[in-house]
């Protein structure tokens, strides 16, 4: 790649799409997560969704390509029994790839509000459970397979009053870059920014008094500038699914913001009109 370009794949190169195989997605039951599945399963991909209340293939109704995992990935015996389930569900089938997607905002507050049941919370969706998920089913995926960690601009930057988020998605970075180094050569790890989705997470962020949360006022403000789910979960797919093996587990994280990404994974005659806040 030169100037942030992604490279042209090569048809018949085994390293320019994700083999065939399941894909795991956590925080699927709503949202971008939800969105996400249904695009998969729209290309003939089997997924095992992780969820934290059943109901999922029911409303769906995705027949034998869809399965749920019930469990809390906030808590250290909900990601063991997840792993566990998922190991059950996949039934000796080809594991392709995991999505860590999982997260909440919530509680919203500086860090001298929240006790440490607050805080390991937090840590413990979302990065805790994005590691373990990753090293407890490293050894059931294909050669090729990758693992993509969902991030945000928080794990860049610090804001006040999102100081769990932030701290959890800071870690989670550190935890991408340690995969990179630590998971088998023959699997590739991927970090990508969906940016600002119209999602429950963004009704969260405005919903508090600005006297108490100052941000809500720009989030407020910025509603109108909202990806909606579908069109972010695009940009997922491609990044997960279409890019080469090279490209996918690049150092510094997918942004949706990115031009140069844009004619691969935009439908035909849609245009991108939301500016990175």
């Amino acid at each position: 790649m030169e100037n942030g370009e992604v490279s042209e794949p090569t048809l018949g190169d085994p390293a320019v799409h994700l083999p065939p195989g399941v894909i795991v997605v956590t925080g699927a039951s709503r949202g971008l997560g939800r969105d996400l599945v249904d695009l998969l399963l729209a290309e003939g991909r089997e997924v095992i969704a992780v969820v934290r209340r059943p109901g999922l293939v029911e409303a769906m109704g995705n027949g034998a390509d869809l399965s749920e995992v019930v469990a809390d990935l906030s808590t250290p015996r909900g990601i063991e029994a997840a792993i566990s389930a998922m190991r059950e569900a996949l039934d000796a089938k080809p594991l392709a790839a995991l999505v860590n997607g999982a997260g909440a905002v919530t509680p919203l507050g500086p860090l001298a509000d929240h006790g440490c049941e607050a805080m390991l919370d937090a840590f413990t969706l979302m990065a805790v459970a994005p590691a373990r998920l990753a090293t407890g089913l490293a050894p059931l995926m294909v050669n090729g397979g990758r693992v993509l960690n969902l991030s945000t601009r928080s794990a860049h930057e610090s804001f006040p009053g999102l100081s769990l988020y932030c701290m959890s998605k800071h870690a989670l970075h550190a935890i991408s870059k340690s995969l990179r180094l630590e998971l088998p050569v023959t699997l590739a790890v991927g970090e990508l920014i969906p940016g600002e989705v119209d999602t429950g997470m963004q009704a969260d962020l405005r919903a508090p008094d600005p006297e108490g949360f100052p941000l809500a006022t720009f989030f407020r403000q910025n509603q109108a500038n909202l990806i909606p789910c579908a069109l972010a979960a695009r940009f997922i797919t491609w990044v997960l699914t279409g890019t080469g093996r090279d490209d996918f587990s690049r150092t510094e994280p997918w942004f949706i913001y990115d031009t140069s990404s844009h004619r691969h994974w935009l439908p035909a005659g849609v245009e991108f009109g939301y500016s990175a806040p």
